[in-house]
């Protein structure tokens, strides 16, 4: 019952018991004096009957007022708690680690129990009504299907769970997806980075792959020459380009013998020896693709050169392979190398 009702009533009930007593009480005895030290007060008889009431009332509503403030201000503050779980769910789906005080015991149970659980969406999951944790949700099962979903607005940590698992489900054929990525990686040590770098080496020129400026690893400089020796791939590549792949790629000895796999059939022969004899004096790296590149090209007597100047123990396969050579075998180089 609200406080005006109940105002509205209690003056009835009053005013009935006043005009009732007023109308049975002798006309004589109306009136009765009170004395309390040295004071008198002189009052209808039906007054001094309400008068109790009235300060039973008077009690009753200040009871009721203090407590619907205390009702009040512990609604404010549930609702502002909730208002603050709701935020602090919302980022703990996301991955992102914040600190919410809450003065109720009750709440920050919920928030220590939020920290420790993880959320696998499902799609016939029900709803929650709250449009901003229902929009996570979709977030959340969209991105576990596989979906690049655009995590701008939520400004996330660079290195948060979510934003690197949702890097890796860029689109290997959108190069904007891919930039968007590439953008947060200063380095390829990451497997998301490493992964749209992969996708974005099959979607670009040479021109567009040195922008990034990363260092060409091994892996890299081969899947370019892969693509500039494809004959169906559009991919160019000139010989100082070749060369820059090439010596600036920190490539082994086996990566190297694989460049030589790649370019004998897409460089032209003179300019493919001369390439890699000129790299493996810079670059002792480069010697088993030379000396592969001789044997592709049939230069037994350069071989033969180049072997008799190593150290016993040194380039055996080749060393076998020039022995069979030499004694009328003719054998495919790789089917040894």
């Amino acid at each position: 019952m609200g406080i005006k009702i109940y105002l509205f009533f209690s003056f009835i009930l009053l005013a009935i018991v006043g005009i009732y007593t007023y109308s049975i009480v002798p006309s004589e005895n109306t009136y009765y004096e009170l004395s309390i030290f040295g004071y008198s007060l002189n009052l209808p008889i039906a007054v001094w009957l309400i008068i109790p009431s009235l300060v039973l009332l008077a009690a009753s509503v200040a009871h009721m007022l203090f407590y619907s403030i205390k009702n009040f201000f512990i609604k404010r503050l549930m609702k502002k708690e909730y208002e603050t779980l709701l935020l602090e769910i919302k980022y703990a789906l996301l991955g992102e680690e914040k600190e919410f005080e809450y003065k109720s015991d009750s709440f920050k149970t919920l928030a220590a129990t939020v920290k420790k659980m993880r959320y696998n969406p499902k799609s016939e999951d029900t709803k929650t009504g709250e449009k901003n944790l229902d929009e996570i949700f979709d977030i959340l099962e969209k991105i576990r299907d596989g979906a690049y979903v655009d995590l701008k607005k939520f400004r996330l940590r660079s290195d948060n769970e979510l934003l690197n698992q949702n890097r890796l489900n860029f689109s290997k054929d959108d190069k904007k997806s891919i930039g968007e990525v590439l953008k947060h990686c200063p380095t390829l040590e990451s497997e998301a980075c490493k992964k749209a770098f992969n996708a974005f080496l099959m979607l670009s020129s040479f021109a567009e792959i040195k922008s990034y400026k990363y260092k060409l690893a091994g892996d890299v400089a081969l899947i370019i020459l892969k693509r500039f020796a494809d004959k169906e791939d559009k991919f160019t590549l000139d010989i100082e380009e070749i060369k820059e792949v090439l010596g600036k790629s920190d490539l082994t000895s086996e990566e190297f013998l694989a460049t030589a796999k790649i370019l004998k059939t897409a460089v032209e022969p003179d300019t493919l020896l001369k390439l890699y004899d000129n790299l493996q004096q810079k670059n002792h790296h480069v010697a088993f693709a030379y000396l592969y590149i001789l044997f592709e090209l049939r230069l037994i007597d350069k071989a033969r050169e180049f072997l008799e100047s190593t150290e016993e123990g040194e380039f055996e396969k080749f060393k076998i392979l020039l022995f069979l050579r030499d004694n009328g075998k003719t054998v495919d180089t790789d089917l040894i190398i």
